[in-house]
């Protein structure tokens, strides 16, 4: 396997447009990178650019100790598995997994070794004999994934490989693969993993650490929890969890002596330990992020607690999702499914946990807190 790294890397397109803007990333030999963000943020570009499938306008990009700018695709190492499976319909699922072996003319006795153990590996023995038409979704895609093991490449790329299964079969594909590199790493063969998504959940589930991205720009990089719980700017903090992460947008006041966010006649005081840090930007405007489940209901109007009007409920079995509107500003909090019985219309009381709040800049949206 193989450590892939961007130095310095800029995409830019003959109409001028700047896909890319100065990204530096180094993944490591053997890791599980997730490329995620919202659609046009240029993560397949970026993949892509690692294939050989796009151009590099400027930077360096390696695959192990090679610089690979000018390296064409069949001979950077790496195998891709595409959205669309991109197998041939009139080949049955070993001609298909054999197919780059045999143009790579390897003897006969090795490419039916390495067919089978990738077959075993992915469960689809019993499928080799069958043709694309005759497999499902899931199916289809462990013979796309099996066609980039047996070749052995430094590095597998991944591209949007889940978005056309139905939610159940993602669930699996996604424990699936990652189990494979998982079961690559216990046998000595580590495999460097590069994925791409727009889905948060499989970027959180899959991922050894997470890349997201940003209108060509790298928000962060770091594992899931950390980007959860330590977000690194507001749009990380939005884009990571669902529900996504409260935000409010207030000032932040001395009240009682204490640094306090307002937001219309709502006072939250910020915990000690946060106050310090914080002095910087008094009588600023900052946004407060606070996350559904940092929220509770409360009996009483109290410190750190606000009265809202219940827009929506969300029954989802053992938990549930209160929809109430703060000052113009939609926050949801997240129930245990045996709490109270709450319905659209009611008023409830919930207190904010300050000691998981977040504040960030109004102008940069850079978080205050961010600590690394």
């Amino acid at each position: 396997m193989a450590s892939v790294k961007l130095h310095d890397i800029n995409k830019v397109y003959d109409n001028g447009y700047h896909a890319l803007h100065d990204i530096n990333l180094e993944i490591e030999d053997g890791e599980f990178m997730v490329l995620v963000g919202p659609s046009g943020c240029a993560k397949s570009t970026m993949l892509r650019m690692v294939a050989g499938l796009e151009s590099v306008t400027d930077g360096e990009l390696s695959i192990g100790e090679q610089v690979c700018n000018d390296l064409p695709p069949k001979d950077r190492g790496i195998a891709m598995v595409f959205q669309n499976y991109a197998l041939y319909p009139h080949m049955t699922a070993y001609e298909n997994m054999a197919f780059g072996l045999e143009t790579a003319k390897k003897p006969k006795e090795e490419i039916e070794k390495r067919v089978a153990e990738a077959a075993e590996l992915l469960e689809i023995t019993d499928l080799l004999s069958r043709k694309p038409k005759q497999m499902s979704g899931g199916q289809r895609q462990r013979v796309a994934l099996g066609r980039a093991m047996v070749r052995k490449p430094d590095v597998f790329l991944f591209d949007e490989p889940l978005s056309n299964l139905d939610a159940k079969l993602r669930v699996s594909m996604r424990m699936r693969i990652s189990k494979l590199h998982q079961q690559l790493k216990a046998a000595g063969n580590p495999a460097t993993m590069i994925y791409v998504t727009h889905d948060q959940v499989e970027a959180m589930t899959m991922g050894d650490r997470v890349c997201i991205m940003n209108k060509g720009h790298l928000m962060q990089v770091d594992t899931p929890m950390e980007v959860y719980h330590n977000p690194k700017n507001k749009f990380v903090a939005e884009f990571i969890g669902s529900p996504a992460m409260n935000m409010l947008y207030g000032k932040l006041e001395i009240h009682d002596g204490k640094l306090a966010f307002n937001i219309g006649d709502n006072v939250f005081t910020l915990p000690d330990e946060k106050q310090t840090q914080a002095s910087v930007w008094e009588g600023r405007f900052v946004y407060l992020g606070i996350r559904p489940e940092h929220l509770e209901l409360a009996q009483d109007e109290d410190e750190n607690t606000v009265s809202a009007l219940i827009t929506a409920v969300e029954e989802l079995g053992s938990e549930k999702f209160i929809h109430t509107e703060v000052e113009g500003h939609e926050v949801v909090c997240k129930l245990m499914n045996e709490e109270k019985v709450l319905q659209a219309g009611d008023r409830c009381t919930f207190k904010l946990n300050m000691s998981r709040c977040h504040l960030f800049d109004e102008t940069t949206e850079f978080n205050i807190f961010y600590n690394k």
